[in-house]
């Protein structure tokens, strides 16, 4: 069941552009209402009173500081005093709206101005705990969204417990009374491929998948085949991480698998890019038992691609 999503503002400083395009698109590929003037202003609009309009209906505001735009304490580039100056007078403290300051860099937010300085900030600095920050704002947006490690790694038993546990989600031997994932699914035809769209998670998967079953060097190889040939028009898919395909877990059968039906069932059991501690072992997700197992390469099973939206228009 759909959820009323809340409103966000995106308030930046012209000088941080580059970051605010990349926050914005990264929040927004999780189906986020995000008001954001380089996509949001139209032709020919009153900026200033759209502004004000976007602010007025937002639950939340996102400020992006840093020490260019603070160039000198009490000052603050004008497209932030403007936005900010909104906010101030028409939203006090009290008023409902959640201010969020999200630093760039070692700023100070009270040298913008004194009620950021009393704020939790976010930090999405350095770049490598850029995706630590991002979950930060996840949490207080939208408390909902998952932020799921797509980048493959070598795992443990008990780092794949840990995860699911962490989670939440369903396992049937680490943990039998995960909830799982409420997910907001849509099934979607691209070029006579279909896939299914999560906005909760902000992937696309493969509905179906490889019909036969294959070894882990297979299933790499088909991966590429099917990046080449381009499927629904991407040339970016890959094979799920752990944390990405236990999410797909249901905590009851449907239809004999623990897994959504809006899914081919013929992918009973997939492959996914992270690596045992044993040699020659990844793991894989087994929806026909409801666990997730270590296996050795040569063992054969099915493959789902997934990708990651890259922006609103996916």
């Amino acid at each position: 069941m759909s959820t009323q999503k809340p409103k966000i503002f995106l308030s930046y400083a012209h000088i941080d552009l580059g970051m605010a395009i990349k926050i914005y698109s990264d929040l927004k590929q999780y189906g986020l209402d995000i008001w954001f003037d380089k996509e949001s202003l139209l032709p020919g609009q009153d900026w200033e009173k759209e502004i004000k309009k976007a602010i007025s209906e937002s639950d939340f505001f996102i400020i992006l500081l840093s020490e260019k735009c603070l160039s000198k304490r009490g000052f603050v580039h004008s497209e932030l005093r403007f936005s900010f100056e909104i906010v101030e007078k028409f939203f006090p403290s009290d008023s409902g709206i959640v201010i969020l300051p999200v630093r760039l860099d070692n700023c100070k937010p009270s040298d913008a101005y004194e009620r950021l300085g009393k704020l939790h900030w976010i930090d999405v600095f350095p770049e490598s705990e850029y995706q630590d920050g991002l979950k930060k704002i996840l949490k207080v947006i939208s408390k909902e969204t998952f932020v799921l490690r797509s980048e493959p790694k070598e795992l443990s038993q008990a780092e794949v417990t840990e995860t699911i546990i962490t989670h939440d989600f369903y396992e049937t031997s680490r943990n039998p009374s995960g909830k799982g994932v409420n997910h907001r699914y849509y099934t979607k035809n691209i070029q006579e491929d279909v896939i299914i769209l999560d906005e909760l998670t902000g992937l696309m998967w493969q509905q179906s998948g490889s019909n036969d079953l294959m070894d882990f060097e297979q299933a790499k190889n088909w991966i590429l085949e099917l990046n080449k040939k381009g499927f629904a028009g991407y040339h970016d898919w890959r094979l799920p991480t752990v944390e990405e395909a236990v999410s797909l877990m249901e905590s009851e059968e449907k239809e004999g698998l623990y897994i959504d039906s809006v899914f081919n069932g013929r992918q009973s059991w997939i492959w996914t890019a992270d690596l045992t501690q044993e040699q020659y072992g990844a793991w894989v997700v087994l929806f026909i038992t409801g666990h997730c197992s270590d296996s050795l390469w040569h063992q054969c099973y099915c493959v789902r691609a997934v990708r990651t939206v890259q922006s609103s228009n996916e």
